[in-house]
């Protein structure tokens, strides 16, 4: 008997439908249209979207991840009653199966996770839940249609993820070089309000001015918005763990009257279709709770995310479908907190162990375009 395997995890999105775009209350009208690029990210050459930050980095690259994704395939796993296990080696589906990134890294209001049979209606349980938790406002794209014969054994296993993180006073809107482009930027300088910008931000570790990191306040006092111009390490988890283990020592402080911010911003949409788990055969053992084999037929994945000198926004998609078969203190010469080469940025749950999203900036591809 046929049996349907469908994972989905809802990352910084896309928009679903016109209703959603005319609905001014719905996530995707949070986004701003200006300087949007939206891509295949599989007819790129300068950008990944990876399934896990375990995946090595390339640092002339953008290498983009978001949790959703592994909020999705852990429910699933939770429903099969195992770890996925596969006909062949796939070091992708082994980054997911030994993922660190869990439910306890992200706040509850932030998102939906949830795996569950056709036989009980997942598709209603996943459309209610969006609706408790986002009251209306989610603007999911890639909920399966629900199938004309199920097997006792189809089901869902879906993620969303959504935030916006607002800053209480917006940044200076200007414009900065970024590996040799014209890109439009935020911060603060010598500005007539550069003082009330300038208490939005934190120096959390400075070394050079090719060698820092600085976190910015938003109005949620539980998320952490870190920008980091470091050293890329071999992947991006070691990066990031490179950037967290320098946050933890250090002690930080503000910026004062001669210190510079200048942040490029970035405003993306992207897709992308896994066509390295594509065809991986599930094997569940005599243990598990689901039997029969089951092969990943389909693995795609949305990501819509916006930094610019209003704040960060974040929401994204992904699904997945299956048939059976067989610091220093402060120094005396001013800070230049100029992100004008590759750089991280993190979306971290202040109590969470893992951030939810991270994005390390090789190249300027994805950054917004200076206004002619």
């Amino acid at each position: 008997m046929k049996t349907l395997l469908v994972f989905s995890a809802l990352f910084i999105g896309f928009v679903r439908a016109a209703c959603a775009q005319d609905d001014p209350s719905s996530h995707d009208a949070s986004f701003s249209k200006d300087g949007l690029f939206k891509a295949d990210v599989n007819t790129l050459t300068d950008t990944q979207l990876v399934v896990s930050p375990g995946m090595p980095l390339a640092p002339d690259k953008n290498v983009l991840w978001c949790g959703t994704l592994q909020l999705a395939w852990n429910e699933a796993g939770k429903l099969v009653g195992e770890k996925m296990r596969f006909d062949r080696s796939s070091p992708a589906a082994d980054l997911l199966n030994n993922g660190k990134f869990t439910r306890h890294d992200l706040d509850p209001a932030s998102y939906v996770a949830i795996a569950d049979f056709e036989r009980n209606h997942v598709e209603d349980e996943i459309r209610a839940a969006l609706e408790k938790t986002f009251h209306g406002a989610a603007s999911p794209e890639l909920i399966p249609p629900v199938p004309v014969a199920p097997g006792p054994n189809d089901f869902v296993a879906y993620s969303y993820l959504y935030k916006n993180l607002a800053f209480d006073t917006p940044f200076l809107a200007d414009a900065m070089t970024f590996h040799e482009k014209k890109v439009q930027d935020f911060g603060f300088g010598s500005d007539a309000n550069a003082e009330q910008r300038r208490m939005e931000t934190q120096i959390v570790d400075y070394l050079s001015s090719d060698d820092f990191i600085v976190q910015l306040r938003t109005k949620s006092p539980n998320d952490q918005l870190i920008l980091a111009k470091i050293t890329p390490q071999e992947t991006l988890a070691k990066t990031i763990e490179f950037a967290l283990h320098r946050i933890q020592k250090a002690s930080p402080y503000a910026p004062d009257e001669a210190d510079i911010l200048s942040v490029p911003m970035l405003n993306f949409d992207l897709r992308r279709d896994f066509n390295e788990l594509v065809g991986l055969i599930c094997t569940p053992s005599a243990k598990a709770k689901i039997k029969g084999k089951l092969v990943f037929s389909q693995v795609k994945q949305l990501v819509r995310f916006q930094l610019n000198e209003k704040g960060a926004i974040l929401k994204s998609e992904a699904v997945i479908v299956a048939m059976a078969g067989a610091a220093p203190g402060p120094e005396p010469m001013p800070h230049y907190l100029i992100f004008d080469k590759p750089f991280l940025i993190l979306l971290k749950q202040k109590n969470g162990q893992q951030p939810y999203f991270a994005l390390w900036v090789g190249n300027a591809s994805l950054l917004v375009p200076e206004k002619k």
